[in-house]
């Protein structure tokens, strides 16, 4: 046993891990400069009226509306995609959270743009969305299927109906919570979450999920241990919307009850669905898709949200498991393709030439195959119409 394991140990590149991670974090540092240029530089403002038709205040709020929303994405499928369990109150988890921070941040007297009570209402947010979870995963996730969709259906109801009873500035609006919309920040906690969710995902704890998505049954046989990692999933999930909520109330300053009903659950279901169940790939991709989309076709006045609805028809009939599946894109495997074909680059000018003339024989080919059938299609269409006339205009029925 402890030969095959030094031998195993020896075919393992030790250089393999260390570059991956090397190049997953020169690619964030790269996107982080990516945002702080797009949006920091003087004429970027030009650069959005030109290229988007939108001024920059309306991008930036569309913008920061894309990241909190890839967190409530991302973390509804951690516990849909990947446990397998359909939740239906995430919006609830949502609006814990986002009221437990905006109630720090009104009452503490923070100003606006202030970062670091931003940073002290997010883990609020977190901890606060994490904790009802974890009291809410206990008992519901003793169900499976249609029961704990209903189950936590219900939970989001309820929450939604307490924080009007509360009744903070009259039926359950809150007001006067302090703005903060630094991009930058908004961008490092999305990123920090996407992180550690792939991080986690890649890990033996992840591939524990994945094992009760395909057969709980089965995962306990092997010792798994299916109520911890559940719990703990379901948990997190609702830890994480808690975040997207703070994150979502210091964009727009106000909070309704109403924002958080049954409605924006199933808005984040249909992305998570739309990109692909156990994707966070595809959730991101998901995201930008759906809420740029609406802006894209906002020059057809009436007509967008009818082309809108139907575009999304044609998405799900075409790409039944999502957009991208269960794909997921790795900034390693990327740069190795780009490695390659940069190898390869000078052979393939070499070859250019050759591959040209190639080209052009299987078009001459083409052409020529099209030319003859269509030449015999037509003969025969004449020789048709020839024979009608010739009976006098009656077919042969």
């Amino acid at each position: 046993m402890m030969e095959k394991q030094i031998i195993y140990r020896s075919m393992v590149n030790p250089n393999l891990k260390k570059k991956r991670w090397l190049v997953n974090l020169v690619s964030l540092i790269l996107l982080l400069a990516l945002i702080y240029v797009v949006f920091g530089a003087s004429f970027s403002k030009d650069i959005f009226k030109t290229i988007l038709g939108m001024n920059y205040r309306q991008f930036v709020s569309i913008f920061i509306s894309i990241l909190y929303t890839i967190i409530l994405a991302v973390s509804l499928n951690l516990s849909t995609g990947c446990l397998g369990e359909m939740v239906l109150g995430h919006a609830g988890f949502m609006a814990v959270g986002a009221y437990a921070g905006s109630l720090f941040l009104k009452y503490s007297g923070a100003a606006a743009d202030d970062n670091i009570a931003t940073i002290i209402a997010i883990l609020i947010g977190f901890g606060s969305a994490g904790m009802i979870g974890f009291l809410v995963g206990i008992p519901v996730l003793r169900l499976r299927g249609d029961y704990l969709a209903i189950i936590t259906l219900g939970f989001g109801q309820i929450i939604s109906t307490i924080i009007k009873l509360l009744n903070f500035d009259g039926s359950g609006k809150l007001t006067g919570i302090p703005l903060n919309r630094n991009i930058m920040l908004y961008a490092i906690v999305v990123i920090i979450i996407v992180t550690i969710i792939f991080t986690f995902m890649k890990s033996r704890h992840g591939r524990a999920i994945l094992s009760i998505r395909e057969d709980a049954i089965a995962a306990e046989a092997s010792g798994i241990p299916v109520t911890k990692y559940k719990v703990g999933t379901f948990t997190f999930s609702a830890a994480l919307a808690g975040i997207a909520g703070v994150l979502f109330a210091q964009n727009i300053g106000v909070l309704q009850p109403i924002k958080f009903e049954f409605n924006y659950s199933i808005e984040i279901l249909v992305i998570v669905v739309l990109g692909g169940l156990g994707s966070f790939t595809g959730s991101i991709v998901a995201t930008i898709v759906l809420l740029l989309l609406p802006e894209v076709l906002r020059f057809l006045q009436d007509y967008r949200l009818i082309i809108y609805s139907t575009l999304l028809i044609i998405i799900m009939l075409t790409k039944p498991n999502g957009l991208l599946g269960r794909y997921e894109f790795s900034a390693y495997t990327a740069y190795k393709k780009m490695i390659r074909f940069f190898k390869m680059l000078p052979q393939n000018i070499k070859n250019l030439p050759q591959n040209l003339k190639k080209m052009a024989i299987k078009f001459k080919d083409f052409f020529k195959h099209f030319r003859s059938n269509m030449k015999r299609i037509f003969i025969k269409m004449g020789n048709n119409i020839k024979t009608f006339f010739r009976r006098g205009g009656t077919s042969d029925e």
